[in-house]
């Protein structure tokens, strides 16, 4: 158990300073990548991590403030389970997925929140650098290819109507 007295003090301010200084070197870290990916869900996550893998310089964005996307809830049914095709148990085996095979049906069935957790722990391993409440608003093509060139983005909570500043007197 840690004693009042070994609790170091520490200056609000340096807290502010350390957040401020390490997003700042995050942001311009990844202004220039090889792949920006949206959507942190399981299709987003398992390709960030072969991409990540493979060597590019990978950056997922997601809109909402967690990963999930359509692996949560057991999709439109809001349930705990999702069912996997074969052969993608491959990839759950690569990221060490528990999983129950159905016989010879082909298919199998997985934890959604265990799938999740995984999935982001791998792309987290594999170098995947994430932005979670920010929404990608545009796409920027170049001619000379053509080629996508980036992506202009924007933190979510500004598209949303009850998170406009009101001004207080």
């Amino acid at each position: 158990m840690v004693e009042r007295e070994d609790i170091v003090e520490v200056d609000e301010a340096l807290i502010s300073q350390c957040i401020l200084e390490e997003s700042l070197e995050f942001l311009r870290d990844i202004i220039t990548t090889d792949l920006v990916i949206v959507g942190a869900g399981p299709s987003g996550l398992t390709a960030s991590i072969y991409a990540s893998r493979a060597g590019l310089k990978t950056v997922l964005i997601e809109r909402r403030l967690s990963f999930g996307g359509g692996g949560m809830g057991g999709g439109a049914m809001h349930l705990p389970t999702l069912v996997i095709e074969e052969p993608a148990t491959e990839i759950l085996d690569d990221i060490g997925c528990r999983y129950k095979r159905r016989g010879g049906e082909g298919v199998a069935t997985v934890d959604s929140s265990e799938l999740m957790i995984r999935l982001a722990n791998a792309a987290i391993d594999a170098g995947v650098r994430f932005l979670h409440g920010v929404t990608v608003d545009d796409i920027v093509f170049r001619e000379d290819g053509p080629r996508v060139a980036g992506v202009a983005i924007e933190w979510t909570a500004s598209q949303m109507p009850r998170c406009t500043p009101i001004p207080c007197s």
